[in-house]
């Protein structure tokens, strides 16, 4: 039980959160977002830059007016004639008296002109087609999902997220303040109160940044209401952990309720020592306090933890077609029962490239398949497309995969492309029918009787493609495949099967996916029964 000081029975008083002020739009379940891929997060980034050159622009000839003001105002600045003698003199000789009439009768009219006309309109312009395109809020709660989605899968602490500390790795770069605010308030609004506590804990102790006041006044300040943000969290975490269920949400809804107003007219430099205190507290310590339920067989296979396997082997295959006995390909056992193999140094440079310039027109990949009348929004998988167009290289992967699975289908046949974005990862399932899906053309080429995926990248941190029920992991690896059945022999699904796409960490996840079905199989790998193990 948490040792609280006295201010504990004084904060059911805190203000709420504060509002967001972007107004929502109709959700279209088809609109690229932005935090899907990196595919997306480029044009995202392109878009920054774009934005930032016509800003720059505009900046340029806002300093030339007012460069050209400033030269007008030093032409006829009077500084010098400060007293009533000094001016009185100065108007008494008719060349200044005369030049006076004139600036003012003449200049005055069209210097209010240049001022009043409006420098940049393009670059304004411009600006404004350029917000229209910017994230909705939508595709920002979908980055916070996935930055929550990285933290939890991968055990990952507030205190070194924030210092730009993944896993083992420390980056050059940091959260900012409003960073670590957003972060904090959309664990808040979820429920999960002492993360949330973690994250404000982070944007209270964060460094001053440069032009601070100065970016306030625009953006808002970040600090305001933080600390009483900061102690609700704290406390609400603790009236989780104190109180019966019965009592909770009472309790809660009273710390959620009470006004700012209120606080400031009760102890609010009780507030101030509160979370001094809580501020004192070494960070290792808070996060140690977490209490981090069991991880799923899923997560403790995307954080490296399964066993690692015996008695594999790497060869070359040269068995499955007569070509690979004049070209072996090299293969690593990765399990045996279920069977699933990697084949090394198959996807070149040149078919990658050719593969990303194929893959132009994406869309959104979804968890789950729609369902009739339901306003429910499915997560993002990825984006990704068919490569569907007529190309000798997509052909010769596909021959490349037949001779690596023994499987007959036509060359012609497409290949999925793929691509993954900011914290987006694909829930443990399967690629045979089950669970209300339908593998498409399974009415007339049968199940999916195997799959195999190619990686076109390398994923320095995350990404890996888990199997929780047969407990093997594997991490991308550029040029690389991995082959595994769905069904047995006789076609019945074999539930090891089921498998995942862990959240990528650091990296960019490209695959090329290929899913081989029964019934084109059926002279080339006979029916052979089996129990199942």
């Amino acid at each position: 039980m948490r040792q609280w000081p006295s201010l504990l029975t004084v904060l059911l008083f805190l203000s709420p959160l504060i509002a967001g002020d972007v107004a929502e739009k109709p959700y279209n379940e088809s609109e690229e977002r932005y935090s899907s891929s990196t595919v997306g997060l480029l044009k995202l980034l392109e878009l920054e830059m774009e934005f930032i050159k016509n800003l720059k622009s505009y900046t340029d000839l806002l300093s030339a007016k007012a460069n050209t003001l400033q030269d007008f105002i030093d032409s006829v600045d009077r500084g010098t004639e400060k007293s009533l003698t000094e001016r009185e003199k100065y108007v008494s000789n008719p060349l200044n008296a005369f030049g006076l009439m004139r600036r003012t009768h003449q200049d005055w009219p069209k210097w209010h002109n240049y001022i009043n006309n409006t420098v940049g309109r393009d670059q304004l312009q411009s600006l404004d087609d350029i917000l229209t395109k910017a994230p909705d809020s939508q595709d920002m709660k979908e980055a916070l999902v996935g930055m929550q989605r990285i933290e939890r899968t991968y055990g990952l602490q507030a205190c070194d997220l924030a210092k730009g500390r993944l896993q083992d790795r420390q980056y050059d770069t940091q959260l900012s303040i409003r960073d670590c605010l957003a972060l904090g308030q959309h664990k808040f609004q979820e429920g999960d109160y002492f993360r949330a506590s973690l994250w404000y804990r982070m944007a209270l102790k964060h460094e001053p940044e440069p032009n601070a006041e100065t970016f306030n006044e625009i953006l808002g300040d970040p600090l305001k209401d933080l600390k009483l943000n900061y102690a609700k969290a704290t406390i609400i975490d603790g009236l989780i952990e104190e109180l019966s269920p019965g009592n909770q949400s009472q309790k809660i809804q009273q710390v959620v309720d009470v006004t700012e107003e209120e606080l400031h007219k009760s102890r609010a430099a009780e507030l101030d020592g509160f979370v001094t205190y809580l501020l004192d507290q070494p960070d290792d310590d808070l996060a140690r306090e977490m209490a981090e339920p069991a991880l799923s067989s899923y997560e403790i296979g995307c954080r490296g933890l399964y066993p690692r396997r015996t008695n594999l082997v790497c060869r070359y295959n040269f068995t499955t077609t007569p070509f690979l006995r004049l070209a072996p390909l090299k293969m690593e056992e990765v399990n045996h029962d279920p069977y699933i193999v990697m084949y090394h140094e198959v996807l070149s440079e040149n078919e990658i490239e050719e593969m990303k310039r194929r893959s132009s027109e994406m869309s959104n990949g979804w968890a789950d398949m729609k369902e009739e009348n339901s306003t429910k929004l499915r997560d993002i998988v990825c984006r990704h497309c068919f490569w569907s167009e007529q190309s000798a290289v997509r052909e010769r992967i596909n021959r490349r995969i037949s001779d690596m699975t023994g499987f007959d289908f036509p060359l012609t046949e497409n290949l999925q492309v793929a691509n993954y974005g900011l914290g987006t990862h694909f829930k443990p399932h399967y690629d045979y029918t089950s669970d209300g899906y339908e593998t498409p053309d399974v009415l007339t080429l049968g199940d999916r009787l195997g799959t195999i995926i190619f990686y076109a990248s390398d994923v320095p941190q995350g990404g890996a493609t888990v199997f929780p029920r047969s407990r093997v992991s594997i991490l991308p690896r550029k040029g690389s495949s991995v082959f595994w059945f769905n069904l047995y022999d006789d076609g019945r699904p074999d539930t090891r099967s089921q498998h995942s796409v862990c959240p990528v960490i650091v990296g960019d996840r490209w695959t090329l996916t290929k899913w081989l079905h029964i019934v084109p199989q059926m002279f080339v790998m006979p029916c052979k029964p089996r129990e199942k193990s």
